[in-house]
């Protein structure tokens, strides 16, 4: 149940997203748009009670329930910029739009941007291990948790390999710089009032 969930919630998730889209850019219908866009997160609790559900229902913690945390993590801090990914994209290639915004390439900005998204992914991961050990506690079953507690190390690797990437970015950063071309006008990235592509 969990394993069909975590399908569920994702085939959800880019749903929504195409339904909120459509309803704003063909449909013209920003305020429908804004509440297929906003119930997204509403997958995520969704999926946060099926697995304490199961867990209650005296099922043994397996990694599908370590996985649906680490859905849960990710999508929570990182949800809102695929949505704006998304976004950016449909309104450049069938409105029109300006380019769809890019990371810095190099520089202090670069730095800074690796910086930041290596910080996500630690809170992303730090959202995860704050549910599972909050399905620890609700099982209150050292024997039927096990696979939860081994689950920690899984999101210290995805962390490690976060921060190998920001290292390699950082490097980049200051590496030879290409050519130089005229910059097209893109979108600039949203301060932390625009973080959501419907605002």
């Amino acid at each position: 149940m969990v394993v069909a969930m975590i399908v569920a919630c994702e085939v959800g998730f880019w749903v929504l997203i195409a339904l909120g889209l459509l309803s704003r850019y063909v449909l013209h219908r920003r305020r429908l748009s804004n509440v297929f866009l906003y119930a997204t997160p509403l997958l995520e609790v969704i999926l946060l009670v099926v697995a304490v559900v199961d867990l209650r229902g005296g099922a043994t913690a397996g990694s599908r329930h370590g996985i649906a945390a680490l859905y849960i993590g990710t999508t929570a801090v990182f949800g809102h910029r695929a949505i704006r990914w998304v976004d950016q994209r449909v309104g450049y290639h069938f409105l029109g739009g300006p380019l769809p915004w890019r990371p810095p390439r190099r520089g202090p900005e670069r730095v800074r941007y690796e910086v930041v998204e290596f910080a996500r992914a630690v809170a992303a991961m730090a959202i995860a291990g704050a549910l599972l050990g909050v399905l620890i506690l609700i099982t209150g079953d050292a024997d039927r948790t096990e696979a939860l507690r081994g689950f920690f190390g899984v999101l210290g690797g995805f962390t490690l390999i976060c921060l190998v990437i920001g290292v390699y970015g950082v490097c980049e950063a200051f590496g030879k710089p290409p050519k130089d071309k005229p910059a097209p006008r893109r979108l600039r990235e949203p301060g932390p009032v625009e973080r959501t592509p419907v605002g």
